[in-house]
């Protein structure tokens, strides 16, 4: 009689492999070079945005100043870091990229300009909150509500009374 062998499920096995793709390692070398061309990308955005705008005077600077300086300095810097980090020798060292808290946060964070004049300030901070509170610091529900709610009052409290300053109220 022929023993037969069960064939093996390398599903799970499929399953593990797709989660461990984030995070991912990189070289600190190659890391540093892409991050510097990042800034550097951004801050030429910022350069070419700003003359856009009045740069104004020695005595009046005008409202493209500040981004116009703010952009040379960080394309140059950038391009200070990216000639550091390529002439670096090459080593075994990596840094990981893709973590979920991380992610999480970016996208958030993302979310509040888009969120914040048709929401509102205070539900769009408020649900920065609550996924931050929830998704990354793991904190319950009722707690989450509880700091949340703590934290709005404050909010409230310091841009309405103390600085006299109305943020956008939303559909409320």
């Amino acid at each position: 009689m022929v023993e037969q062998t069960p064939i093996a499920d390398h599903s799970a096995d499929r399953g593990r492999e797709r989660a461990r793709r984030l995070p991912f390692a990189i070289s600190v070398r190659w890391g540093g070079v892409v991050l510097a061309g990042a800034l550097a990308v951004t801050g030429l955005v910022f350069v070419w945005q700003s003359t856009m705008l009045d740069l104004g005077g020695i005595g009046l600077p005008g409202p493209g100043l500040f981004p116009l300086v703010l952009g040379v300095l960080l394309a140059v810097f950038s391009l200070v870091i990216g000639v550091e980090s390529w002439r670096a020798p090459a080593t075994e060292r990596t840094v990981e990229l893709g973590h979920p808290h991380v992610l999480i946060t970016a996208a958030a964070l993302l979310a509040v300009p888009v969120l914040f004049e048709p929401l509102g300030a205070y539900l769009t901070l408020a649900l920065l909150s609550a996924v931050l509170l929830v998704f990354v610091a793991r904190l319950s529900l009722w707690l989450a509500a509880i700091w949340i709610a703590l934290g709005m009052a404050a909010c409230w409290y310091l841009f309405e009374v103390l600085l006299g300053v109305r943020l956008p109220a939303g559909p409320f």
